[in-house]
């Protein structure tokens, strides 16, 4: 499309956005007529009224507002497009505000953001350590990483990181109690329990939750894990927590075959039409640290 085109459009699109010949005008920082000759040519070429002009107001048709309408949305993309260029020459700016859960985040969010920071050094970050699912919008943050089977929402999800749910107790408890064989055995056990009332598990090529019973509760993966070392029961963890103690034989895992498979690490952020580069950039480096391991 020649520039006259993309000229008459935007003098038309800016006419219909304030109502006004004069304000279009000192808007595009041109003469009241220049504005009136573009209007003209597009209807010329169009071949159609697209406005009513009295000495009052300005009013537009039933064509011109349908040209209206498509004409805004090309010129909205247009400008999106445009700002991601720019943006991906851009450094990170601004504040970067993310979610996370305790665990995970104190042990490998944590770290990735500072290396993410010696990187970006005029970039300032906020992490936000919480178990309960944050309100992004709402509460005002960037990014949440968060793990597991996602709720259906309106928010944007990459998996940056696999995750693996694994079931252990101590020899100790082992022998007092024995080692359950299947998932139903399971209630012949003290399970320790977390912030849900269920574990997951998987059998016949299903991903599914089952409730669990005990007598000892905490939001704390690692207080999970110490009570589980000391023989009070059996803990379903992710593997960062416990690989340790069962490297060293505190701890020993038992219904592998069970274990579930939908327990990715997810960077979830806002639905926006233009993604920051902070955000953009940020939720790329953790992607490629984790993937590297």
């Amino acid at each position: 499309m020649a520039n006259s085109k993309w000229e008459n459009i935007e003098a038309f699109i800016h006419v219909v956005n304030l109502n006004s010949f004069s304000k279009a005008a000192s808007h595009m920082g041109v003469s009241k007529s220049h504005i009136s000759r573009q209007i003209t040519q597009l209807e010329y070429r169009l071949n159609a009224q697209l406005l009513i002009r009295t000495t009052r107001k300005v009013a537009v048709t039933e064509v011109g507002q349908a040209f209206y309408l498509r004409c805004n949305d090309v010129l909205t993309n247009l400008d999106d497009a445009e700002k991601a260029v720019i943006d991906l020459q851009e450094k990170p700016r601004g504040r970067l505000r993310v979610t996370v859960a305790v665990g995970f985040g104190e042990d490998f969010i944590a770290p990735a953001a500072v290396d993410f920071m010696h990187q970006h050094p005029e970039l300032a970050v906020e992490l936000a350590f919480t178990n309960r699912v944050v309100d992004l919008i709402s509460e005002g943050y960037d990014l949440a990483i968060r793990a597991g089977t996602l709720k259906d929402s309106s928010l944007i999800a990459r998996r940056i990181s696999r995750r693996k749910l694994v079931v252990c107790g101590s020899t100790e408890y082992f022998s007092r109690f024995g080692r359950p064989k299947s998932i139903g055995a399971l209630i012949n056990h003290n399970c320790l329990m977390g912030t849900l009332p269920s574990w997951r598990f998987r059998e016949n090529s299903r991903n599914y939750d089952i409730r669990i019973e005990g007598n000892w509760r905490s939001n704390n993966g690692r207080a999970l894990t110490h009570a589980a070392i000391q023989g009070l029961g059996l803990v379903q963890l992710p593997s960062f927590y416990v690989s340790d103690a069962i490297h060293s034989g505190q701890l020993q895992s038992v219904l592998q075959d069970y274990n579930p498979t939908d327990t990715e690490v997810w960077a979830v952020y806002p639905h926006n039409r233009h993604l920051s580069a902070k955000v953009r950039l940020f939720v790329n480096f953790l992607a490629a640290r984790f993937a590297a391991h």
